[in-house]
């Protein structure tokens, strides 16, 4: 791993520069700045220096694939960090980037405003998965850190176990800029001769430690009560949909998390005949951005997440949309077939896309409804800024379809 991160921590720095959105590449001030003209935000320029972020970010992420491949085939086949489709899916979703950097290509000779909508949605959403790319496999390296635990463990005994401990301090007291100590006796003594903790500098910290807690010790029961509502042990967690765990179960073993409130994203790619429901996400808090693929969703109602902003649903079959606890900023659905188109209209969500629909027809319902503005390729180019400008101004969500109707 020593070897691994040295190779491969320099490109997570880069990419996580690279990530940063200048305040001109902001695609929402820039539609401000143009009182909704899609064509002119596309006019400043923003396609060109995205691609040229994002060419940079799939050079990174193709130099980290290289050394993700290698560790993969470290990992003993009996490990359940042993995962080889993982870079069958880094190879796929940068094929994926890499026709998106060619449709960026293309855009700035968009002449129509009818064309520049979906481009700036394009960008919207595959910018951020090209700046997110190589730091969520990244995050692999967790599982077989964690993997090894066991193993550490067992050797924290003895003379070997000692200099385990030592190797551990050292290089820990090198990543603060400390001085190496050369042996735990050693600062026993020192600890010994001095009476005071070790990092005499640190006393403000101590100090701030022991009220921390001084106030933990006088905190009421119901406190503590709040604070185990907002986070539990996954183990803990008691699942009624059995897709969905074994999705949240693979994806926590990945990144060893543990307690619920450290998941803020989930990717669930579900059989064809799974029945999924949402229910069990409402031990997660922190969840802020949920992708599933496959199965069929019986509702959005059971879901009850505040901090959920990002709902992505691709090759579903989709029961009912309705889902009052729930406010999103945005809703894509590709290639969702649904017998209750309406029910969306009742969502509280700011953005929604719909693209790769099976049945057009089917969406005219939700056009007819006051509650939500939609934008169509059949709009005239004036319509289109207009209906933007409108739910800008009224708070009104929009519904941006790839359906002429």
């Amino acid at each position: 791993m020593a070897t691994f991160d040295s190779q491969t921590v320099p490109l997570i720095e880069q990419a996580i520069a690279l990530g940063e959105t200048a305040p001109e590449d902001r695609i929402d001030d820039a539609l401000d700045r143009h009182q909704g003209d899609a064509l002119a935000v596309i006019r400043e320029g923003i396609p060109q220096r995205l691609a040229i972020k994002a060419k940079q970010q799939l050079m990174l992420a193709n130099e980290y694939l290289r050394y993700f491949k290698e560790l993969q085939q470290q990992v003993p086949h009996a490990s359940q960090c042993h995962q080889p489709e993982l870079v069958a899916d880094f190879r796929a979703q940068i094929k994926e980037l890499n026709a998106y950097v060619d449709r960026l290509n293309t855009y700035p000779k968009l002449q129509n405003l009818g064309d520049a909508f979906p481009a700036l949605m394009d960008m919207n959403i595959n910018q951020a998965r090209v700046n997110t790319l190589t730091s969520l496999f990244h995050r692999f390296r967790l599982c077989v850190l964690g993997d090894d635990t066991p193993a550490i463990v067992d050797g924290l005994t003895g003379e070997k176990g000692d200099a385990i401990a030592n190797a551990f301090i050292n290089a820990f007291a090198a990543k603060q800029g400390l001085p190496h100590p050369t042996a735990s006796q050693n600062m026993a003594d020192e600890m010994a001769e001095d009476d005071a903790p070790i990092l005499d500098d640190m006393g403000d910290e101590q100090a701030i430690e022991e009220d921390t807690e001084q106030d933990n010790s006088e905190s009421d029961e119901p406190e503590t009560e709040l604070a185990t509502e907002i986070s539990q042990p996954i183990s803990a967690v008691k699942f009624s949909n059995m897709p969905l765990n074994d999705c949240i179960q693979k994806q926590t073993k990945l990144f060893t998390i543990q307690q619920s409130q450290e998941l803020s994203l989930l990717n669930c790619q579900f059989n064809p005949t799974d029945i999924v429901t949402l229910q069990d996400l409402s031990a997660f808090n922190n969840l802020d951005t949920l992708s599933l693929k496959g199965g069929t969703l019986s509702t959005l109602g059971n879901l009850n997440s505040n901090n959920l902003k990002t709902l992505m649903l691709t090759d579903m079959k989709v029961t009912d949309f309705s889902g009052k606890n729930l406010q999103l900023d945005s809703l894509f659905l590709s290639r969702i077939s649904s017998n209750n188109w309406p029910s969306l209209i009742e969502l509280n969500v700011q953005t929604i896309s719909i693209d790769k629909t099976v049945n057009c027809a089917e969406l005219k319902t939700l056009l007819a409804s006051k509650k939500l503005i939609p934008i169509h390729p059949g709009l005239s180019p004036t319509d289109m800024a207009e209906r933007m400008q409108q739910a800008e101004t009224n708070g009104i969500p929009l519904l941006m379809l790839e359906c002429a109707i």
